[in-house]
């Protein structure tokens, strides 16, 4: 089979080589001209894997076709400097190249490129440098170029050999404008390199090769063979949608030019857009700049064209070309080269993502065995110190003192606050939040003063709540008679967990809300517990007896309950902590029938409502 192959494709060679030769022998019988030259440089063949002028080493496969057409247009691509002035011989020049591909066998390509000018404008400068007959001709208008034939091969395949290599042949017959710059004076011969690799969505691509031309003199250029580079890059940004393109083209000239000349560089930018499902159709934009000039290579070029290739063979639709595909009948990933993943050692992941495609492992480590990294009999799926090691109670770490209080974890009944050994590693409390700590507070669920030892003394009168009979009044500080300790002499009120209970009742003026000053003393020791327990709220209660009209003894209970609460506000107890209400004869503590029981009805009372 393949010496089969070697043979088509020698005599395709041998062909082309004879067409070539067989053109160019009537050409230069016909031809006096000694200036014709192609000035175009930019020379597409349209590979579908490649970027502008770079090309990949790959082929089409066989039967399979190219076809497109480029457009580029070029500012100044021609200019004579002197040391006096700088003459733009070429000021526009509009390219287009029309060209095609037709894989003849898997492994080999034959194209054609026809290349034209649209319309340039441009003129030989009248300088001594240039023939006399040719100085001042006009330059502008359309013209065909050299059509150029070649066949390309592909030696290396990149799923076989790390990378795809090509070698192209061709051959440029003068068939163009020889007198406008589009054509030159003989046949041309080029052979070239192309190497490319894909990384992911992404490829790059180098070209190296060798152009034979005749000898042309145009004014004081001698332009003659040449080395032929160029290097790209090619990048999936949106997979099957959208590629950006990048390259660096150039040459090196034989003879006849010096220094920077002598090497000229352009650099192109751009990109490819797949409009539809397939990749069938492209859309091909760039913009292109000479860093180094010479002869064609323009200070700015535009860049526009579209193409169309014929479908990829792909057997099993996996989006895989056969030709790289290593199960071109059963469907795989890409990253696969076309196979379906395995699961070597059968422990139900996939090789793609199992990270010990030969050992037995979990999913959750996916796919490896659990290590145990510091050999303390905990596998680290279960050790909280996979590189320390620890005891199994303390999952695998070993115990510390998280707290630095001098005692480890594994005996600190507070391991995550620093506490003394005397109290198991936990700091003292302080339960009552009185400041003093509870080993050392005397009444450690009350509040109370250090200088008491953390007891209260609500009534400030130096006798400890839990010794104070009268813990919320001023009292004595020694127990004589009938005076209890810390009881005032005489003791008015008395404070239980509903009320403040008056021993003594409020008296109010005959029909009035206004307080008899006899009341005075009673209302102070009232207002005097309510500062001593700071934390409760009371609501002042009116009441009647049931002689004279209930709507009048009802206002009359709501007005004087007002009145003891504006008292006890003056003496400073907060409104927030007081309310005041009347119920009149509604709530009788005996029933309203003697006087005696009518004197206990008309009374004032404290609730205690918080």
């Amino acid at each position: 089979m393949m010496s089969k192959s070697f043979r088509i494709f020698s005599r395709c060679l041998w062909l082309l080589l004879t067409f070539g030769m067989c053109w160019s022998s009537n050409v230069l019988a016909q031809s006096t001209s000694t200036t014709g030259f192609q000035l175009q440089r930019f020379r597409p063949w349209g590979d579908p894997e490649g970027m502008l002028q770079t090309q990949s080493g790959q082929t089409l496969g066989q039967w399979k076709f190219n076809v497109g057409i480029l457009f580029n247009y070029g500012l100044n691509p021609l200019t004579a400097r002197t040391a006096q002035d700088v003459q733009h011989i070429m000021s526009h020049q509009i390219g287009a190249d029309i060209y095609g591909s037709l894989g003849l066998l898997s492994w080999l390509d034959v194209s054609l490129r026809i290349p034209m000018t649209i319309f340039q404008v441009g003129k030989i400068p009248d300088s001594q440098d240039f023939n006399q007959n040719e100085r001042n001709r006009d330059l502008s208008g359309f013209s065909f170029s050299d059509i150029q034939l070649g066949l390309k091969a592909q030696i290396l395949r990149e799923n076989q050999h790390f990378v795809n290599l090509g070698l192209q042949l061709a051959v440029g017959f003068p068939s163009g404008n020889n007198e406008a710059m589009n054509g030159e004076d003989g046949v041309q011969a080029e052979a070239a390199l192309f190497v490319n690799k894909h990384v992911g969505q992404h490829s790059f691509a180098l070209n190296l090769g060798y152009r034979y031309l005749p000898p042309t003199v145009i004014g004081p250029l001698l332009i003659q063979h040449e080395l032929n580079y160029a290097l790209g890059g090619r990048f999936g940004l949106v997979p099957q949608k959208f590629d950006l393109i990048a390259e660096l083209t150039g040459h090196w000239a034989f003879g006849g030019q010096t220094g920077a000349n002598k090497i000229p560089v352009e650099l192109a930018v751009g990109g490819v857009i797949f409009p539809l499902a397939t990749k069938n159709l492209s859309l091909r934009a760039a913009v292109s700049a000479g860093l180094l000039g010479n002869y064609g290579i323009p200070m700015l070029r535009v860049i526009f064209g579209v193409a169309w290739t014929s479908k990829t063979s792909d057997q099993d639709k996996d989006g895989v070309a056969d030709g790289d595909d290593k199960c071109p009948k059963t469907p795989g990933p890409k990253e696969n080269r076309g196979c379906p993943w395995g699961d070597t050692d059968k422990d139900g992941l996939k090789d793609n993502v199992d990270k010990c495609p030969n050992k037995v492992g979990p999913k959750e480590n996916k796919g490896c065995p659990w290590p145990d990294t510091d050999g303390d009999g905990l596998t680290d799926n279960v050790d909280k110190c996979p590189k320390k090691k620890g005891s199994r109670e303390n999952r695998g770490c070993p115990w510390g003192d998280r707290d630095g209080d001098g005692l480890k974890d594994n005996v600190d009944k507070c391991p995550d606050k620093s506490g003394p050994k005397e109290n198991k590693g936990c700091p003292w409390p302080d339960t009552d939040g009185d400041g003093v700590l509870d080993k050392d507070d005397k009444c450690p669920n009350k509040k109370g003063p250090k200088k008491y030892q953390g007891c209260p003394d609500s009534d400030n009168d130096t006798v400890l709540d839990k010794d104070d009979k009268c813990p919320y009044v001023p009292g004595v500080k020694v127990a004589s008679g009938d005076t209890k300790l810390g009881c005032p002499k005489v003791v008015l009120v008395q404070v239980t967990k509903k009320d403040i209970k008056i021993l003594k009742k409020i008296f109010f003026r005959t029909g009035s809300a206004r307080i008899r000053r006899r009341s005075f003393v009673v209302l102070d020791q009232v207002a005097q517990v309510m500062k001593s327990a700071s934390h409760i709220k009371v609501r002042v209660e009116g009441h009647t007896d049931n002689v004279g009209d209930k709507d009048y003894n009802l206002r009359l209970s709501k007005e004087r309950a007002r009145s003891v609460y504006n008292y006890l506000i003056k003496k400073g107890i907060s409104k927030e902590r007081l309310s005041s209400e009347g119920y009149g004869m509604n709530k009788p503590l005996v029933p309203n029938n003697s006087r005696k029981n009518r004197s206990k009805n008309r009374r004032v009372q404290f609730t205690i409502i918080k």
